[in-house]
């Protein structure tokens, strides 16, 4: 009687699983791996995106001026990235600050799934390209937030497959889904630039294969190069359709050539990520990836796995990431799938060399039973043979150096996991550590009259919750240089500060008391000092000064509030801003400082201790010397 089908199949190594599982596991390590990436919303700019996204659902309107704020109100500022902005409000409509968590999630999945498939196809082992994925997960995690870049991300991890699936797959027809595509990211954020500089890359890899294989025939040509040459020209031609036009095509290289100061360039040079990533926090990463590029490209090597489109990838990575330090979140989609495959090529080239091989057919058919040289041969033949290989399996010895690689790649992705842990706090919804929701309903409930100046970094937030009821000085586009350099000399309390306020007729502040830095703003003790402002607000996340006017002493009676308690909510502001990646260093000696002002010295001394339970900064422990030993005086004067 005949078995059932499949009873003689051989059983396989837990090592060793099926493509079928083989798939389904790394779907789920996937899963796993975007878990660590969940951060807790802490950009103001979400809520200019938040706002803008409301007015265009709600008015059902592409608003192509200013609105927002006052300064640049009507001034010609098409909005490039309201297809972003629509599905962010929709999201934050029906699941609130949750419901754009998950759709971030979505995002990394999505990116993560995109690339393992394109690092599959390209002929990586799938734990493997898992594995790559998740090294280079703390990169991306640096820059996950809801801005319109995540989609960039997912757009460019799209693109690298449908060049890959018509390059090295099978479904060469999605090669016509690039210029759908290309619309809808010209519509999302204006980095689309990026779709052509991967099909260049792609297409220039075809043509080098072609003629290594000496494959330069035109009818051979002509078959395989005109589809992505249709592709690409119905892309260029359908990028424009965006409410910046064809301009927008080039806007990323005249971010990255620093070459023009007008429209607004200037200014994001000087308060972002714009700027070369030498010298600025990101380059620590940057280095490690040069690290990581240069070992596997050598393994690789070993192996005989160095593809040309993976080189081309990997340029793109570190020139974008050398001119803009921003794009060092990205490079782990332009280096994990190369590294992926260096590595599989490496681990099947040591397979070889650590597991015996097979011994050939003929000696395998001997039984043992003959005499003289064939028996002496099926016995070299049965200690040649693999002993810890199962039927249909993978020797075991082979796992070795793949077990060797996994860690070192896990090691890696776990140090650049753990160090962007340290930067942005985990979790789904908003930080409570940079927004203040009781400012937002204390201004909605109780709005001052006349005109408000805002620190740049909280305009976002404003604009989200008090508009239209006040609009804002600037917000975190800063597109107007004027107004971004006038809001630096009032921030750093600068001479003429106060004649730009005159200037706008502005009415009240609504300040941080320190920037992104840990630096207290040089505007927040002027004010303090100064009689003609009073304090209505301060919660030790915001501050709320209101000019002492006879319009407005009324409202100053009603909400008026001791100036004497802005040390100790700076102090309070402070510790919030270590949950945002402020260093310890700066925050304790700000503590430090204001316990001084408050006349505190044990208070100074002990948050000094504590600090340096934690680090040892040599800059704190000379000043808890002082403040122990030498009886210094107050540094700030000794007035409060």
């Amino acid at each position: 009687m005949a078995g059932p089908a499949g009873a003689d199949a051989p059983t396989r190594a837990w090592w060793d699983p099926s493509k079928e599982r083989m798939r389904l596991l790394s779907y789920f390590l996937l899963f796993l791996i975007t878990i660590p990436m969940l951060t807790k919303i802490f950009t103001s700019d979400f809520g200019t995106h938040i706002a803008q996204g409301r007015q265009i659902v709600q008015t059902l309107t592409l608003p192509d001026t200013e609105y927002l704020n006052y300064p640049s109100l009507g001034r010609p500022n098409p909005n490039g990235e309201w297809g972003f902005q629509t599905i962010l409000y929709l999201a934050f409509s029906v699941g609130g600050v949750y419901g754009v968590s998950f759709l971030v999630w979505a995002v990394v999945f999505g990116i993560f799934l995109l690339i393992h498939r394109a690092t599959v196809l390209r002929g990586a082992h799938p734990l493997l390209a898992v594995l790559a994925i998740f090294a280079f997960s703390g990169f991306l995690r640096i820059r996950i937030q809801p801005r319109p870049e995540i989609f960039t991300y997912l757009f460019t991890s799209l693109i690298i497959l449908i060049l890959t699936e018509y390059y090295y797959g099978e479904r060469k027809k999605m090669i016509y889904a690039i210029p759908p595509l290309v619309l809808l990211w010209a519509n999302m954020h204006p980095t689309y630039l990026m779709a052509f500089v991967l099909w260049g890359a792609f297409f220039a890899g075809a043509l080098a294969r072609a003629a290594w294989r000496r494959e330069f025939r035109w009818e051979r040509l002509k078959k395989g190069l005109l589809p992505p040459v249709i592709a690409g020209v119905l892309g260029l031609i359908v990028c424009g359709l965006n409410p910046n036009g064809y301009n927008a095509l080039l806007l990323p290289l005249h971010l990255i050539s620093r070459g023009g100061t007008g429209g607004g360039s200037g200014i994001l040079m000087s308060i972002s990520e714009l700027t070369p990533v030498k010298g600025t926090g990101f380059f620590v990463y940057y280095k490690a990836a040069a690290w990581f590029a240069c070992a596997t490209i050598l393994l690789g090597a070993v192996g005989r796995r160095v593809l040309l489109i993976d080189l081309f990838l990997f340029a793109i990575a570190f020139k974008g990431a050398w001119d803009s330090a921003r794009a060092v979140s990205m490079m782990g989609m332009f280096l994990a799938p190369g590294a992926a495959v260096q590595l599989t090529g490496f681990l099947e080239r040591a397979g070889g060399w650590i597991a015996p091989k097979e011994a050939p057919p003929e000696v395998r058919k001997e039984t043992g039973k003959g005499k003289g040289k064939s028996r002496q041969i099926a016995e070299t033949g049965r200690k040649a043979a693999p002993k810890a290989a199962l039927p249909g399996g993978t020797p075991f010895r082979k796992a070795v150096p793949a077990a060797v690689l996994a860690t070192a790649l896990a090691a890696f992705g776990g140090t650049t996991l753990a160090f962007s842990f340290g930067q942005l706090e985990y979790g789904i919804g908003i930080t409570e550590h940079k927004f203040s929701f009781a400012a937002g309903e204390f201004l909605r409930k109780n709005p001052i009259p006349g005109k408000m100046f805002n620190f740049f970094d909280i305009g976002g937030f404003l604009d989200w919750q008090l508009y239209p009821g006040a609009l804002t000085f600037l917000d975190g586009r800063t597109y107007n240089q004027e107004v971004f350099m006038e809001h630096q000399v009032v921030t750093g309390a600068m001479p003429g500060w106060e004649k730009v306020i005159d200037k706008y007729g502005v009415s009240y502040f609504v300040l941080k008391a320190m920037d992104s830095s840990g630096t207290i703003l040089p505007i927040v003790p002027a004010l303090a000092n100064d009689p003609n402002w009073s304090l209505v607000f301060s919660d030790g996340l915001f501050l709320v000064f209101v000019r002492n006017t006879p319009e407005l002493r009324g409202y100053i009676r009603l909400h008026e509030v001791p100036k004497g308690i802005l040390p100790q909510h700076i102090i309070r502001e402070a510790y919030h801003y270590m949950y945002l990646g402020v260093s310890p260093i700066m925050a304790y000696q700000t503590m430090s400082n204001m316990y001084m002002l408050m006349g505190d010295r044990r208070g100074a001394i002990e948050i000094l201790r504590k600090a340096l339970s934690e680090t040892d900064e040599p800059f704190l422990r000379e000043r808890l010397r002082q403040l122990e030993g030498s009886g210094e005086r107050n540094p700030f004067g000794g007035g409060r």
